[in-house]
């Protein structure tokens, strides 16, 4: 453990002068205000008001943990390519030599995690006192409530679960520019969940919606979203939910682990599906 955090340390340090988290810095939250006014845009009900009504409705809640969920995925791309490029500048043998390639991983996952972390507070510093100046600190109530803290559980399993997945991927990959067609498909999988943003718009309790909850590698978003504009929550999906969430996460962890002590001493040429899927089970 104490290695995985000087590893942690080591990529947060790095990474906070990152060109590619420094435009997520602003990006983030140009994205977040899309969704956020997707609503009322589609139904026709927006007016100069819009914003204050966003509050009114409980969406804070939802727009706080969306910022932190999408904050966590946008960092831990950055997980992809920190194996791959230490894979291929062949850092990690020197790495290894001194720890274990699940405490590399591990302070990885956490490190890039940190990153996030630290986006989302910058983030609050500067949004929280314009919020309070433009409505008041009564504003403030609907971000303090159980179910922000719900929200931010779900990020932050959909966090956990996406940074397994990225950082075992990145282990098999070489040369990003020639990775195969299955590992871009595995890339695009933490973006799945904007397949259901309309059918949750249409309808939060729709089937589609539902469908979409419970699937582990759209759960994160798709419920993020959907939770955020129903006022009664459906808790007995939300539990279901979240068992699977954590159970695919626990899964992913251990099966990203034998492929990242694998992968990330292959050199030469990217990993094949086959390749992968017997170190899976080795």
């Amino acid at each position: 453990m104490k290695n995985s955090l000087k590893v942690a340390k080591w990529e947060l340090k790095q990474n906070m002068t990152n060109q590619s988290f420094l435009i997520s810095v602003f990006m983030t939250p140009a994205l977040l205000i899309g969704f956020s006014l997707l609503p009322p845009i589609i139904s026709g009900d927006w007016d100069s008001s819009g914003v204050l009504s966003l509050l009114n409705a409980g969406l804070l809640p939802g727009i706080v943990s969306g910022s932190i969920f999408l904050s966590v995925l946008l960092t831990g791309m950055l997980i992809f390519q920190s194996a791959s490029k230490e894979k291929k500048e062949k850092v990690a043998e020197m790495i290894l030599s001194s720890m274990d390639p699940h405490e590399l991983m591990h302070g990885k996952i956490i490190g890039y995690f940190a990153l996030g972390v630290t986006q989302v507070f910058i983030w609050l510093f500067c949004a929280l006192p314009l919020v309070v100046w433009k409505f008041g600190l009564g504003s403030l109530k609907y971000l303090f409530v159980p179910k922000t803290f719900v929200l931010v559980f779900i990020a932050l399993l959909g966090y956990f679960l996406f940074a397994a997945l990225l950082v075992g991927l990145g282990a098999t990959v070489e040369d990003v520019t020639t990775s195969s067609n299955f590992q871009g498909m595995i890339m695009m999988l933490p973006f799945s969940f904007s397949l259901f943003i309309l059918p949750v718009l249409e309808n939060p309790n729709g089937v589609v919606a539902t469908i979409g909850s419970y699937l582990p590698f759209t759960a994160s978003g798709t419920l993020i979203f959907r939770l955020s504009l129903l006022e009664v929550w459906p808790w007995s999906e939300i539990i279901v939910s979240i068992g699977l969430l954590l159970l695919t996460s626990w899964v992913c962890m251990k099966m990203a682990g034998k492929i990242f002590k694998v992968g990330i001493l292959m050199y030469g040429k990217n990993a094949s599906p086959r390749e992968i899927w017997k170190w899976m089970w080795a």
